[in-house]
């Protein structure tokens, strides 16, 4: 009875994912600007849940869990200097960072700090390598998420991690391709 409640409940949370992705597409300008950054029209509170979803994802439900299973209470010192570090940022960067980057009109992190320095040459080199930066560091996050997407499907429906893997990377694929950043509330 449990498991059935289990894939019920995951069930349900895919369609409704899906279905906000399918929402977001119809909604959508159809413009890079609002693929990437939903047209800037997101409020703080939205901002910071997405962060907060982006930043505390497998790593809380798989790599938290593991390390207090490891190391005890000791682990809460990894929450506690998490917790003040997003504190920190969230409270002093974002409406600062929000005002350069509309004024440079730039839409990713590369470009924002390469908006920063005045040659062109300069701009071009700082984006290169923070764009290859963060094409390496995103590619292993997502390998993350999805390993830890794989460990749970087989920890409470027995799926094979590989499939796991691909259920999980088919689901975000659906996700982003028709949604991007825009929401259709």
């Amino acid at each position: 009875m449990e498991s059935g409640i289990t894939i019920f409940s995951f069930g349900l949370f895919l369609v409704i994912f899906l279905w906000i992705g399918a929402l977001a597409a119809k909604s959508s300008d159809n413009t890079e600007s609002d693929y990437l950054l939903g047209s800037r029209s997101f409020g703080k509170v939205f901002v910071g849940l997405s962060a907060g979803a982006t930043g505390n994802s497998g790593w809380i439900m798989i790599g938290t869990v593991g390390m207090a299973y490891s190391m005890g209470v000791s682990a809460l010192l990894m929450v506690i200097a998490w917790f003040l570090g997003d504190l920190t940022f969230w409270t002093f960067f974002p409406d600062k960072i929000n005002q350069m980057s509309r004024e440079q009109n730039s839409q990713t992190i590369p470009e924002f700090l390469g908006s920063t320095v005045k040659k062109p040459q300069g701009r071009r080199i700082i984006t290169l390598i923070v764009a290859v930066i963060t094409v390496v560091f995103i590619g292993a996050y997502t390998a993350a998420q999805f390993a830890a997407a794989a460990k749970t499907l087989d920890v409470f429906f027995g799926v094979d991690p590989t499939i796991g893997a691909l259920i999980a990377a088919a689901s975000i694929l659906v996700y982003c391709v028709t949604g991007g950043q825009a929401l259709p509330f």
